[in-house]
């Protein structure tokens, strides 16, 4: 079984791979991308269900990103999926709270790497793969912390939900991109 954390030890911030969902994303028709973004505004599932129906398409356009045809679907649908995830969830933070998605990725490059280690080992399960040990299950909530937010609080509920599916997406969006940069080739 692959170790994310060994995937995940060589990704520092001078080798961060190409977002392979932001580029997919980004050669989607507009108006595709709208009618995900609403669905996605109905709820999180509606968008997901809204962004596999065009599954095919985006394969295809990630072909384009990726520069091959002969990765996992699923790592490919979960590096869209989670970049489509980070903009529903970041923007409905902004709307709850009036935080940018500047400050939720702040939150996550200040986070201690206990709380991004509990993220990502949350984050592996998709992809079948052992994420990184959590040390304490509550290290997640200093994300929330750093961003002003508790679950706590029934005014922030749903902007810390988000927050945090928010900081999921994220590191799946990395695992998924680690794991396409790294693929050996075809032989």
């Amino acid at each position: 079984m692959i170790q994310v954390v060994a995937a995940l030890a060589i990704l520092s911030a001078t080798d961060v791979p190409l977002a392979t969902g932001a580029c997919a994303w980004s050669r989607l028709p507009e108006a595709e991308q709208q009618a995900v973004m609403t669905a996605y505004d109905r709820s999180m599932s509606q968008g997901m269900r809204a962004l596999s129906q065009r599954g095919a398409d985006l394969l295809a356009i990630s072909q384009d990103c990726t520069g091959r045809s002969d990765l996992p679907p699923r790592w490919i649908h979960a590096a869209i999926a989670s970049h489509v995830i980070q903009l529903g969830a970041s923007a409905r933070v902004e709307r709850e709270k009036g935080l940018s998605r500047a400050s939720l990725d702040r939150a996550w490059d200040e986070a201690s790497e206990a709380a991004r280690s509990c993220v990502f080992n949350n984050a592996a399960k998709p992809f079948g793969i052992e994420g990184p040990a959590c040390p304490d299950q509550r290290a997640g909530a200093t994300f929330l912390a750093s961003l002003g937010l508790s679950t706590a609080n029934r005014a922030d509920r749903a902007a810390a939900e988000q927050a945090l599916i928010y900081m999921n997406a994220k590191a799946q969006q990395m695992i998924a991109d680690q794991l396409i940069s790294k693929a050996p080739g075809r032989s």
